[in-house]
Parts: structure tokens; sequence; C-alpha cells
């Protein structure tokens, strides 16, 4: 009877894997699955200080209304990391609109981190949305923009 039961429970589970694809298990992900992973590992790195992690999914040829280009970003990482602890980001469910071989995400956010020396740089505590551009590069989903949102 144990074994009738067991066979039973291994059947369902098999026959629902079949019909319920679960995201990074046999099916492909789309690209809008790849580009919520880009932005999750962005913000793990923002928030760990791992600024080589974040800069992996920025494009070399990044450059923003700001002037700022991906040496910039290097450095604003940088200063992030060596002014702020306990650096915390709360994200919304990005809005990813993907057309070719180019995309955007809107989200809106709120960070929260205190400075290490508040005189030279001040805690942090805002909420704003912003839009991401990414452009495909050789297969990967790369930042090439931060902006607000338009």
């Amino acid at each position: 009877m144990k074994r009738a039961s067991l066979a039973v429970v291994l059947l369902t589970v098999a026959a629902c894997q079949s019909t319920l694809p679960i995201p990074g298990l046999g099916a492909k992900a789309t690209d809008e699955e790849k580009i919520a992973v880009v932005l999750d590992d962005v913000q793990r790195g923002v928030e760990t200080g791992k600024v080589y992690k974040v800069l992996a999914h920025v494009s070399p040829r990044y450059h923003d209304a700001q002037g700022r280009d991906y040496e910039d970003i290097r450095e604003y990482l940088e200063f992030i990391r060596r002014s702020y602890r306990n650096v915390r980001i709360t994200r919304t469910r990005p809005r990813i609109v993907v057309e070719g071989d180019t995309a955007r995400a809107l989200e809106a956010f709120g960070t929260i981190a205190e400075s290490q020396d508040p005189d030279a740089a001040p805690p942090v505590n805002v909420q704003g949305q912003v839009t991401v551009h990414l452009v495909r590069e050789d297969g990967e989903w790369k930042i090439c923009e931060w902006g607000e949102l338009q």
C-alpha cells in the first residue's frame, strides 16, 4: 500500500512539473526574466558593496542624461561602498518592455543607508521611480543608462 501511495505522489509531482513550468528548470528563461535577474543581482551587489558584481551588468558603453559614463558609475559605486553601511533597497516588481535588442525596466524603489561619516555623506532615506535602459551585448543584457522616470 505504501508503494502505491508513493507511486501516486511521484506521478502527481511528475505530471505537475510537466504542466507547470518552473523558471530556470528546464524551460528557457524569457528576456523579461533574464532582465529581472540582472536587476536583482545589481540590487544585491549595491547592498553588499560588491562593486564589480554590479559592474558586470553595466555596459562599457554606458552613458546617461547626466553625462556619466561607465567609469563615473564605477567611481560612484566605490563612493557608496566606502561611505555607507547597511544599505537596504526595496523595489517594486519591474515593468519590463523588450524591443528587439533593447529594453527598459520601470520600477519604484526605496533606499536607506547609514553613513560612515555623516559630515562627508549624509544618511540616505529616499524613494523614487527609475527607468533602467538595457541593451543585449554578446547575448547578455547590460545596463546602458539609469534615468528618472519619464
